[in-house]
């Protein structure tokens, strides 16, 4: 990623801005089950493989910036959540990327129960959170 960072440098333009977006250093996808204001949370998802490819984006960011090429504008961390239908759909959205996440134990088992005794028109809500992180070339 620093390799990237640098190209980017190249590319922009005096002061110009590169924001990236990126997977939340600590907080992972969250899975519920929500109907009529009712929310039956299920649990976090893993990924322990992920979890050093995060980090070494944040020292790729670190890096550029202690050298000089990149000023840290702003850090700020979102979420957002997308409904799906069903299981199969979880399913679907769950691995659709590289690595995809994992339930922890037991979690799956929950969900299951959770969505045999679902009220109508209930839905699984995952949450994904992200950080946005501003930067800006530094000099000419």
């Amino acid at each position: 990623m620093v390799h990237a960072l640098e190209r980017t440098a190249g590319h922009l333009a005096a002061h110009g801005v590169c924001v990236l977006i990126q997977p939340h250093r600590t907080r992972r996808p969250f899975i519920a089950v929500v109907a009529r204001g009712r929310r039956v949370p299920i649990g976090g998802l893993v990924n322990p493989a992920f979890q050093p490819l995060i980090d070494a984006a944040n020292d790729a960011i670190a890096s550029v910036v202690d050298r000089g090429l990149f000023k840290l504008l702003n850090r700020s961390n979102h979420q957002f959540s997308v409904r799906l239908a069903n299981p199969s759909q979880l399913h679907r959205y769950l691995h659709n990327g590289q690595r995809p996440p994992r339930f922890p134990p037991g979690a799956r088992k929950r969900l299951m129960a959770a969505w045999r005794s679902r009220p109508p028109g209930a839905e699984i809500e995952v949450t994904e959170y992200m950080t946005l992180i501003g930067l800006r070339r530094v000099g000419a």
